[in-house]
């Protein structure tokens, strides 16, 4: 089932304006945040996808083909409103909005209109109630993306690459 994926790709080194517009004439569907207080920039990826890894691929090539270097790979923010909820396990609003009752995860934030919720916690239920097709562990999809990036970085200097990558695949 194809899904909207939401991840974040954490860009090594400053991102300036030129690369960011080459970011956004590639991918539609990202957006460029700088956090100034660190120096830190990350790229915003809404991107549907069959897969969390095949979405968070797409976006390393995207900022591959516009010469930015990436650190690692991210969550999105945890909080959502129903709209996001129903776009991540893609079905319509109204049937994500029938499953808040009896169980659901209770509101965060509670507004007559746009209520928020933690969105690992309605992953956990989307989970146990199999109202999405069961994936792999988020956290664990990330990781494995941010270890491949750390590994290419390192790449260039290590004496011979190809011993190293038959370890992946003993």
């Amino acid at each position: 089932m194809t899904m909207l994926r939401q991840f974040r790709l954490t860009v090594a080194g400053a991102l300036d304006d030129e690369r960011a517009d080459v970011l956004f004439d590639r991918a539609g569907d990202l957006c460029v945040e700088v956090v100034p207080a660190d120096g830190l920039a990350w790229v915003a990826f809404d991107r549907v996808a069959p897969t969390l890894v095949d979405a968070v691929v797409s976006g390393v090539r995207d900022l591959d083909a516009a010469g930015v270097g990436i650190a690692a790979a991210v969550a999105d923010d945890p909080l959502v409103t129903l709209e996001v909820i129903a776009a991540r396990a893609g079905r319509p609003v109204d049937v994500v909005r029938g499953w808040t009752g009896g169980g659901f995860p209770a509101p965060v934030r509670d507004h007559p209109r746009r209520p928020v919720y933690h969105w690992p916690d309605v992953s956990a239920w989307l989970d146990r109630h199999r109202a999405v097709p069961a994936a792999g562990d988020p956290a664990v999809t990330l990781e494995a993306v941010t270890l491949a990036l750390r590994l290419r970085a390192l790449a260039p200097r290590l004496e011979r690459m190809p011993p190293i990558r038959s370890l992946l695949y003993p």
